[in-house]
């Protein structure tokens, strides 16, 4: 790069599901914007931070886990992800250090590789969870791995406590096109507040209510309105059965105060105001594989 250059562009954060996506993504822009949950497929929308600098914007896409689809929602979020990868500058493929002496990788990784097969020159291996491993595992997945694909360059990191990131961030000046800068400096996500504050509605569910809640959740803002001094935000969760509305709501509407109650405070400290937070629960059999109510709560087919 000769001097004066600014580069600019787009990089995908890909792998299979709980591999540490959206922490990364956390990580990157020092604040919450895409939700986590010890569980796999928690992210469902693509949720994009953008870093900019003096002489570099890199706008990051955290995307759902790439995984076999079981029904039409599952099949609609891996294609998020995997045309995600056509349109990207630089990819970030995150994976965990092996087991001790094992010498293959899983079904997993090899189902997301290949979504990466005609654009080796952009792939660049992040061996994620470091700070759960030992040197011996780590050494082990970076040959395991590198012996399976030609990787740019190789980084073992721990998004969660940031180990390692800082290295990721001198790859954006490497390898991101010269280019300009795709959105204002001071703008840290181009996606909607209304649709952060749902995601953040439906990673309380998914971690208050893991074991007792499974996968056919959807939580939809119908109402944003901000004045001077609060935000009035009421949203919608969507279950599929009437038992899944019972346990969301608890005995007494406990549950359902502590997940409005848990997520209120992370829009607060999000948004910087007070938030006055409504949840309503309603029964919406099998949307999940409904292609027209699941266009309705924003899974489009494209």
């Amino acid at each position: 790069m000769t001097k004066g250059e600014f580069k600019s562009g787009f990089v995908t954060l890909l792998g299979r599901p709980n591999v540490g996506k959206s922490t990364l993504l956390n990580q990157f822009m020092g604040q919450h914007l895409s939700i986590t949950a010890d569980k796999p497929q928690t992210t469902r929308n693509n949720i994009r931070g953008i870093i900019s600098e003096d002489n570099y914007q890199a706008v990051i896409l955290d995307t759902p886990g790439v995984h076999l689809p079981q029904n039409e929602l599952h099949r609609r979020i891996v294609n998020y992800a995997t045309q995600s990868v056509r349109d990207s500058d630089l990819i970030f493929f995150l994976t965990e250090p092996l087991r001790r002496r094992k010498a293959v990788i899983s079904e997993e990784d090899q189902l997301v590789l290949s979504h990466l097969e005609k654009t080796p020159d952009k792939v660049i291996l992040l061996i994620n969870k470091i700070d759960l491993s030992n040197s011996e595992q780590v050494l082990n997945t970076i040959a395991v791995m590198n012996d399976a694909f030609p990787f740019i360059e190789t980084v073992p990191i721990s998004a969660l406590t940031g180990k390692g990131v800082d290295t990721l961030r001198g790859f954006f000046l490497k390898y991101l096109p010269v280019g300009i800068s795709y959105f204002p400096v001071d703008q840290m996500t181009d996606t909607p507040e209304r649709v952060i504050v749902g995601e953040l509605v439906r990673e309380q569910i998914m971690r208050i209510l893991f074991q007792e809640i499974p996968y056919g959740v959807a939580v939809i803002t119908e109402s944003f309105k901000e004045t001077d001094k609060i935000i009035r935000i009421f949203v919608t969760i969507f279950v599929e059965k009437k038992s899944h509305k019972k346990i969301i709501i608890g005995k007494g509407g406990t549950m359902l105060k502590k997940v409005g109650t848990n997520s209120r405070l992370k829009m607060e400290q999000m948004l910087g105001k007070k938030v006055y937070l409504s949840l309503h629960v309603k029964i919406s059999d099998n949307w999940i594989n409904n292609p027209r109510k699941l266009a309705e709560l924003g899974y489009s087919d494209s």
